[in-house]
């Protein structure tokens, strides 16, 4: 028995299956490059890395809609979330 897929329908599902892992990479790095877990909209990194991990494609996509800040790692490294509110000023009732 010959396993091949034919031509252009082969080809479909290799270009599908490189994109998908190229998706799931793409979004681990992002999730592991995040400088604290105070930058992700919802959730923490752990457990992002296991939503990736554990649901593929669909968890990297629900990531990118509802885990990643604007900007993804590289503007939350540069414009960090305050982890707690400044204190008030000196002199103040």
């Amino acid at each position: 028995m010959n396993w091949v897929l034919p031509g252009a329908l082969g080809l479909f599902f290799i270009v599908v299956f490189v994109s998908t892992i190229g998706l799931v990479i793409v979004t681990l790095v992002d999730v592991v490059r995040m400088p604290n877990d105070a930058s992700f909209k919802s959730g923490t990194q752990i457990v992002w890395v296991l939503v990736i991990l554990l649901g593929g494609i669909i968890g990297a996509v629900v990531y990118l809609v509802v885990g990643r800040p604007p900007g993804g790692a590289t503007a939350a490294r540069q414009h960090p979330a305050l982890a707690t509110p400044p204190p008030p000023p000196s002199g103040t009732v």
